[in-house]
């Protein structure tokens, strides 16, 4: 993320207010961003870049405003992640939490590094220590598989337990990105000893950046660039198409946006109870509280191939009513559809 020539403007101070879960304007302050209220704001000024800063930024993107495929079931974290109740009184002392708070992380930063270096770890020591081990001992030799498990395993499932310990819950990050729901607000990591600073989140325009890897590879990155300064925030995720980056925006616009419900996504289901927007749109539309949750991570899966074909085959571009309307068909319809030809063919082979 870049800071440079941050320029000083009046924005209104902020005060979140103190919760009443029923009253949905003691919990979301004056500065939310709300979509059916755009606030007045100046004219974007004229931007004189250098190929560095144009390359950086990418190719702006000019989607419909809003949420709109809403496939976010394609990507995110699994059933099996989520079970179980949380603490929520920590999580509002702390102000984070999916009902309150989306981070960006810098992934240079120690506890993702460290959480990072952990899955690395479990892959050396798993389908490599303990795969090798058998393999060797069972057709070289069993000393030298013992000798392979005492020596290469063991070290590595060590290192592993320690990662695996000091990696347990949510990581505390200092130089993250922060979307705030109640307050609109996006926080910035300015440098050590600095204060964060506070943006406004409909200040930041989105862009789509190209990446080549050193094998050749492609992908895309999702890029916020602040309308009146230099600012600009990269997505922490690269992703292989193009439309992965319309999501990744989409989820984030409906996350801050207080007219509309949380994202539907497996990680926000547990705090979906204590967003009054979300509780009202979930009692509307009478959706279970455990709607991914009661999902195994193989059918979850299965699912999520259906989410990622809907999303690959929306009409980008077009609302969500145009694109019904052309004959699109969401993920939830794919998949009653195929659990019914699956019956079908039950019923026909037991015929």
């Amino acid at each position: 993320m870049s800071a440079a020539k941050l320029q000083q403007h009046d924005v209104t101070q902020y005060v979140e207010r103190p919760m009443n879960p029923n009253d949905k304007t003691s919990v979301y302050s004056d500065t939310a961003y709300d979509s059916r209220k755009p606030r007045s704001m100046p004219p974007e000024p004229e931007h004189k870049d250098g190929f560095l800063m144009r390359t950086a930024r990418g190719q702006r993107i000019t989607l419909p405003a809003g949420a709109h495929c809403k496939e976010h079931a394609s990507m995110g974290y699994m059933p099996s992640d989520v079970k179980g109740s949380i603490q929520i009184e920590q999580y509002e002392q702390e102000n984070r939490g999916g009902h309150r708070m989306v981070t960006w992380p810098d992934l240079l930063e120690w506890p993702v590094l460290q959480r990072s270096l952990q899955y690395v770890i479990a892959w050396f020591t798993f389908a490599g220590g303990l795969f090798s081990a058998i393999f060797i001992g069972i057709f070289t030799g069993l000393s030298n598989g013992i000798y392979l498990f005492t020596y290469f395993f063991l070290p590595l499932f060590s290192i592993w337990v320690i990662l695996r310990y000091l990696n347990r819950g949510e990581p505390k990050l200092k130089k993250d990105t922060r979307f705030y729901r109640r307050t609109g607000m996006v926080s910035l990591y300015l440098g050590k000893d600095q204060p964060r600073q506070e943006i406004p989140f409909d200040e930041f325009d989105p862009y789509m950046s190209f990446r080549t890897g050193p094998t050749g590879s492609s992908s895309f990155v999702l890029q916020l660039a602040h309308r009146y300064s230099e600012t600009l925030i990269g997505h922490p995720n690269q992703f292989d198409h193009v439309h992965g980056v319309y999501l990744a925006w989409e989820e984030l616009q409906q996350f801050m946006d207080v007219s509309q419900p949380l994202p539907d996504t497996v990680y926000n289901e547990r705090f979906r109870p204590f967003d009054p927007v979300t509780v009202e749109f979930d009692r509307e539309t009478n959706r279970k509280p455990d709607h991914w949750r009661r999902f195994d991570n193989r059918t979850y899966l299965d699912y999520c191939v259906v989410a990622s074909d809907a999303a690959k085959d929306y009409p980008w571009g077009k609302t969500r009513e145009q694109a019904l309307a052309e004959g699109w068909k969401p993920s939830e319809q794919r998949w009653q559809e195929a659990q019914q030809r699956r019956e079908q063919r039950q019923e026909n082979d037991i015929a």
